[in-house]
This record gives structure tokens, sequence and C-alpha cells, in this order.
């Protein structure tokens, strides 16, 4: 009796026992067929390809091992960048010396009245608190600019480190209508040698002088209305008589705010 081929034990796994415990019986009474039966070929593929997929697997196995070693390197490299990113950053801003202010910077500014209201260096101001937009490149997220892009005159928010500069050129003792302020600015700040110019601002204190009348005060209430509607509040209650020295008492009123920029 000649012997049958041997088959891996896993090879045959897909086929019934019953069924092959019944084709071992007949091979083992009959013998080996003269020509292989279609099964048996089949069954040698089908060992092939299961040679072939656990080597596929194991090959999956080291390219996952590989990728894990390379997402750890990768993270390496993340940590790197950030840290270059940082220092890039930090250079730019010893080099540029602006900041997105975390605390309130304080400065001076002034206004004109002009038919009722309250105007700056180019728009009028109807609250208190302003947020600037650049001309030149609307909707722009980085106002204001310091690389140029809107002349040599950037957007932003003006304001002065003192009330010298305003004093010296803006305002004299005899001019009237007008108001000068302490504002308290955030987002992103630019310094210069002088002054400020910024992101947003909101006024914390504000003198304002009309033809006859004045008004002080650091009430944001009051500031609010000033505002809103000028010649209301000239003749409110708020108001007094427009008395002298001015530009002295303007002087005592914002500087006493600022020194309490804790509040």
């Amino acid at each position: 009796m000649s012997s049958s081929p041997a088959v891996p034990p896993d090879l045959s796994t897909d086929v019934p026992e019953e069924l092959r415990r019944r084709l071992r019986t007949l091979k083992q009474r009959y013998g080996r067929q003269r020509s292989e039966p279609a099964g048996y070929r089949l069954e040698l593929a089908v060992n092939r390809r299961r040679h072939q997929l656990v080597e596929i697997r194991k090959q999956i196995a080291e390219l996952e091992q590989r990728a894990k070693v390379i997402e750890s390197e990768l993270n390496g490299f993340g940590k790197g960048m950030a840290a270059l990113v940082l220092e890039e950053i930090a250079e730019y801003e010893r080099t540029f010396p602006e900041a997105w202010s975390p605390t309130s910077v304080l400065g001076f500014r002034i206004w004109v009245v002009e038919d009722g209201r309250l105007v700056g260096a180019r728009q009028v101001w109807d609250s208190p608190e302003f947020t600037a937009s650049c001309t030149a490149h609307p909707g722009s997220d980085e106002v204001p600019h310091t690389d140029e892009r809107c002349g040599r005159l950037g957007c932003g928010i003006y304001a002065t480190k003192s009330l010298d500069p305003l004093f010296q050129l803006h305002l004299r003792e005899s001019d009237r209508n007008y108001a000068v302020g302490l504002i308290a600015m955030s987002g992103k700040v630019v310094e210069h040698d002088d002054g400020y110019r910024a992101a947003r601002a909101e006024v914390v204190s504000l003198v304002l002088i009309g033809k006859d009348r004045e008004i002080y005060t650091t009430e944001p209430e009051v500031i609010a209305a000033i505002f809103a509607d000028l010649e209301a509040a000239l003749t409110s209650e708020q108001s007094r008589r427009l008395t002298t020295p001015i530009l002295a008492r303007i002087e005592e009123h914002l500087m006493e705010r600022k020194d309490q920029s804790w509040i």
C-alpha cells in the first residue's frame, strides 16, 4: 500500500473532520490514485497561501514596530521644531517690540469735537471701546501691522506714553471742544519711542472740554454717555462751568488714574 503525501495538520482545518477522516480511510484501504486529485492540488495552493500570509503578517508586525520607532522620532522632531519656533518668535519680538498683552497698556490720546461727536485721527468714536482695522488691508487679523504694508504711519489705535507730546504739539490753553483720555490698550500692542499702536482700546479716564462746560470723570457710565451723546452730556449734572488753568488740571486728573493702574 502506498503512503499518502504528508499534509501539515493546520492545512485541512477548513475541511470538516468527518470528511478528512473518510478520505484517510479510503487512502489506507486503496492507496494513492495514479493522478493527484484536484482537492490535493487545491490543498497545496492553500498551504502556499497560508505560508505567504504568515510571512506577510511577520512583515506587517515588523513594519508596525518600525512605524512606532518613526513616530517616536517624529515626536522628538516636533518638540525640537516647537523649540525652534519659540526661539524664532522671541527673535522677532526682540527685533520688533510688540506683544499680545495679557494686561492692559495705558496711554494718552485726544479727540476733537465735530458735529457733536468725538473724532480721532481718522474715525468717529461712538463708544469708549474701539477695535482698530487697517484700511489698506481690510480683514487682516494682524492689526496693527509692523511691516509697513500700510504706509509709514501704520494702522492701529495711537496713544502716547506721556501727556507732554499732546500738550506741546496739539493743545493750547485757549483751545476748546476736544477731549483728552487715558486708554487701556490690549490685544496686539506695538511700542514706539514715544507711544504705542494697539489693536483694541478702552477709555478709562476722560476730560471733555466744551465751549464753556467741562467734564472730568473716571466713571464708565459717564464716559459711555459722553461718547453716545456729547451735547447731552455737557448739559447734564455731570458737567460744570469751565475753569482755568485747563491743561494742568487735565494732567492732574489723568495721571491720578494712571498711577492707579492696578484698578
